[in-house]
């Protein structure tokens, strides 16, 4: 799932105009955010993002599993 980097972002909404299926929006903060529910994963705003804020969730890889190590040691706790 591509994800924004707002510390990137200048808000030039060429994503918001590639998406073919209208997945982005341009935030009061003009920022992008992308809709999950909506996205086809198509990669379109990675590609045209000129800032490079449009990210692989691959980058979140290592966040995502601490996390749920985190989360599974709070649930071990109650065993």
């Amino acid at each position: 799932m591509p994800w924004v980097n707002e510390d990137l972002c200048v808000g030039c909404s060429v994503c918001v105009d590639e998406c073919p299926v209208e997945a982005i929006t341009l935030k009061d903060d003009q920022k992008v955010i992308i809709n999950e529910d909506e996205c086809i994963r198509c990669g379109r705003c990675h590609e045209v993002c000129p800032e490079e804020a449009v990210r692989h969730d691959s980058e979140r890889i290592p966040q995502e599993i601490e996390a749920n190590v985190e989360k599974t040691k709070g649930l071990l706790k109650h065993f």
